[in-house]
C-alpha cells in the first residue's frame, strides 16, 4: 500500500508545486528556488522508494467505466526511465538558476518545469496505453509554454509549431489507441504484448495499427519528417532545451515506442512484418539525415539538435529490431544519450550565457578562455562519438551487433547508417573543439577577452556529468546488469 502513495506523491507533487508557484506568484528567487529544488530532490526519494517497495506490482487509480482505467506500475522500463528522469531533474533546476538570473516570466518558468517533471513521470509509472497517453499529452501543455518562453515572435513561432506537430502526432496515437481499445477490450501493459493473444484473428490489422502509432508517438520521438519542431524549439531557453533533448519530450517518445513494441503489441507480431521494415526505414533515413544536417549547420544550439534527432532513432532503431539484444542496445544509448546530452547543451548555454555566441565561427579561441567548460564538451563530445573506452562507443557496439544479428538486410543497413553516422558526429562535434582551441588567426578575438567559466551552480552538473560519463564507460560491465531485461 505504501507504494502506492509514495508513486502517486511522486507524479502529482511537481505538478501540484508548479500550480502553486502560478498561484502565489513567488517575487523571491532565494524561496521559489530553494522551494523547487527540495521538492526535486523529494522526488527523487519518492522514486526509489517506489521503485524499491513496488517492483513488479501495479494498481487502478480511477475506472472510468468504459474500459478505461488510469492505471500506474512499477516495472523493468519504469525503474529504468523513472530513476534517469529523477536524477537529471535537480541538477538541471541547478543550472537553470543561474542561467535564468537576469530573465522575466520566471515564475511560470519553474512552474511549468515543475508540472513537466510530473508529466513524464506520469509516463514513466503509466500502467496502460490510456495513461500513457493522457500525461504523454499533458508533457505537450506543460512544455508548450517554456519553448514559446521568450515571448519572442521567433518564440511565439515555435511554440505554434511545436503545438501543431504535437497535436497531429497525438492524433494518430489516440486513433490506434481506440482501435485497439475496440478489438482487444484492454489496454494494459503485458510483457510479450497484451495484443498477442489477439494476433491470430487480427494479425493483418495489427501491424498497420501499429505503423501509425508509430508515427504518432514518433513524432515526440523526432523521426523525419516529422523532426522539424525540435529544430525551431532550440530557441526556448538551453535549460529548456536540454530537457527537451535529453529528458522530457524525445525520451518520452522513444519510451512510448519502446512500450508499443514490448508491452503492447508484442515482438512476435510484428517481427518480420512490412510495419518493422517500415518503421526500421524511418529510424535509419533519421540517422543520416540528422547527422547530415548537424555537420552544416552553423548555429551551435541547432547543430546539438540535428545530432538529438540522429541520436534519438538509435535508440528507437534498437527497439525496432524487435531482439532482446536490439532492446539492450536501445536502451544502452538511451542512458548514455541522456547523459551525454544534456552535458553538451549545458556547456553550449554555458557560451551563450556568458558571451552571447551563437555560431560556430564566434567562438574562436574559447576554449582557453572557458577551460572548464570546453574540457567537459571534450569529453562528451568523445563519447558522443563513440570513441573507446566512453560509453557512447559500448552502446553502439551493442546496436551493431544486434543489428548483425538480426541478419535481416534492414538491419545491415541500419548498422551500416550508425557506422556512417559515427563518422558525421566525429566531425560536426570536433569542429567545434577545433575551433575553440585553435582559432584561425591564432589568437582571441578581443570581444572574448574577458571571457570566463560561468559560475559554480552552472559548472557543477556539467562537471558532475562529465565525469559521471566517463566513469560510466569503465564501469560498463557493472552497468550492463542494470540494462538487460
Amino acid at each position: 500500500m505504501l507504494y502506492k502513495v509514495l508513486l502517486l506523491a511522486a507524479v502529482m507533487l511537481p505538478i501540484l508545486s508548479g500550480c502553486a508557484i502560478l498561484f502565489l506568484k513567488l517575487r523571491n528567487d532565494k524561496v521559489r528556488n530553494t522551494i523547487t529544488f527540495v521538492i526535486s530532490v523529494i522526488n527523487l526519494i519518492l522514486v526509489i522508494s517506489a521503485v524499491c517497495m513496488g517492483y513488479g506490482e501495479s494498481f487502478v487509480l480511477y475506472d472510468t467505466g468504459f474500459s478505461l482505467k488510469i492505471t500506474f506500475g512499477i516495472d523493468f522500463m519504469t525503474r529504468f526511465f523513472g530513476l534517469i528522469v529523477s536524477v537529471l531533474w535537480p541538477f538541471s533546476l541547478l543550472y537553470a538558476y543561474e542561467y535564468m538570473e537576469g530573465e522575466e516570466n520566471k515564475n511560470s518558468f519553474f512552474a511549468f518545469f515543475m508540472m513537466t517533471l510530473g508529466a513524464v513521470l506520469g509516463v514513466s509509472f503509466a500502467g496502460d496505453l490510456f495513461t500513457m497517453y493522457i500525461f504523454y499529452e499533458l508533457i505537450t501543455l506543460f512544455t508548450f509554454p517554456l519553448v514559446m518562453h521568450e515571448r519572442t515572435k521567433e518564440a511565439v513561432a515555435a511554440g505554434r509549431n511545436y503545438l501543431v506537430y504535437m497535436l497531429g502526432g497525438a492524433g494518430f496515437a489516440l486513433m490506434g489507441l481506440i482501435v485497439i481499445l475496440n478489438i482487444s477490450g484492454t489496454v494494459v501493459f503485458t510483457e510479450g504484448g497484451f495484443l498477442s493473444a489477439i494476433a491470430g484473428e487480427y494479425g493483418q490489422l495489427l501491424p498497420f495499427i501499429f505503423l501509425v502509432m508509430f508515427l504518432g508517438f514518433g513524432v515526440k520521438a523526432a523521426i523525419m519528417p516529422f523532426g522539424k519542431w525540435l529544430i525551431h524549439a532550440a530557441v526556448a531557453p538551453t535549460p529548456v532545451t536540454a530537457l527537451l533533448h535529453a529528458v522530457a519530450v524525445v525520451k518520452a517518445g522513444a519510451f512510448a515506442v519502446i512500450r508499443l513494441i514490448y508491452y503492447s503489441f508484442g515482438t512476435e507480431v510484428l517481427s518480420g512484418t512490412y510495419a518493422q521494415y517500415a518503421a526500421m526505414g524511418f529510424c535509419i533515413l533519421t540517422i543520416l539525415y540528422g547527422s547530415y544536417m548537424a555537420v552544416r549547420m552553423p548555429h551551435i544550439k541547432k547543430r546539438l539538435a540535428y545530432s538529438t534527432i540522429s541520436n534519438l532513432s538509435y535508440v528507437v532503431f534498437g527497439a525496432c529490431i524487435m531482439t532482446p539484444m536490439g532492446l539492450y542496445g536501445s536502451l544502452s544509448h538511451f542512458l548514455v544519450h541522456a547523459l551525454t546530452k544534456i552535458a553538451l547543451f549545458f556547456c553550449i548555454g554555458a557560451v551563450m550565457h556568458v558571451t552571447g555566441k551563437t555560431l560556430i565561427s564566434e567562438i574562436g579561441g574559447l576554449g582557453r578562455k572557458m577551460k572548464v567548460i570546453f574540457s567537459c564538451f571534450l569529453v562528451c563530445s568523445l563519447c558522443l562519438i563513440g570513441i573507446p573506452p566512453f560509453s557512447g562507443f559500448m552502446s553502439k557496439y551493442n546496436l551493431i551487433e544486434a543489428a548483425i544479428d538480426e541478419g535481416s538486410a534492414a538491419s545491415y543497413i541500419g548498422a551500416g547508417a550508425i557506422i556512417v553516422s559515427a563518422i558525421l558526429t566525429a566531425i560536426y562535434l570536433m569542429t567545434v573543439v577545433i575551433k575553440a582551441y585553435f582559432p584561425e588567426s591564432g589568437v582571441v578575438s578581443k570581444d572574448l577577452e574577458n571571457a570566463k567559466d560561468p559560475g559554480i551552480r552552472m559548472k557543477t552538473p556539467i562537471v558532475l556529468f562529465s565525469t559521471v560519463i566517463f566513469i560510466l564507460g569503465l564501469m560498463w560491465g557493472h552497468i550492463e546488469g542494470f540494462l538487460i531485461y
